[in-house]
């Protein structure tokens, strides 16, 4: 599916076009705008968001890893479950051609969390139908949460 290319909340322009993200960066950025927002801030969506914001900021113990965890696989199989929708959506309008292997789920590989001072790392494994490996980079901290591809 089509998705127009942000960096640091800007549009990516090239020669005055808007680009657009592909593959496993596609995925990647949209993975990242599923955990930055808020859980519950859209009255028409209430369980689109993360938990995660909220996750900084108080005692780190055993349990937060766990439990941020098991916030980073609900989002992950929330996003995989839409995009299934979306790929039904697209197969009965003929549009399967705006999507690439390299962007769908095709399961959670693992999601490996640790503690790092004032901030929370998770490393997150993605297999796709493309037989590819993407590896993600979470990083919690008081800037909010940022997600690399890499």
């Amino acid at each position: 599916m089509k998705t127009i290319a942000v960096s640091n909340g800007d549009i990516q322009l090239q020669g005055g076009k808007i680009q657009f993200a592909t593959g496993s960066n596609k995925l990647a950025q949209d993975i990242e705008r599923w955990l930055k927002e808020p859980l519950g801030t859209g009255y028409t969506t209430p369980n689109f968001g993360s938990l995660l914001q909220s996750m900084i900021g108080g005692t780190q113990s055993s349990s937060t890893v766990s439990t941020v965890t098991g916030e980073i696989q609900r989002v992950l199989q929330l996003y995989q479950g839409q995009q299934v929708i979306n790929l039904q959506k697209s197969q009965n309008a003929a549009q399967l051609s705006n999507w690439t292997r390299s962007e769908v789920i095709q399961s959670i590989e693992s999601v490996n969390v640790s503690l790092q001072y004032t901030s929370i790392l998770a490393n997150v494994s993605l297999l796709t139908i493309a037989n590819t490996t993407v590896n993600i980079n979470i990083s919690i901290d008081n800037n909010g949460v940022s997600v690399t591809n890499g």
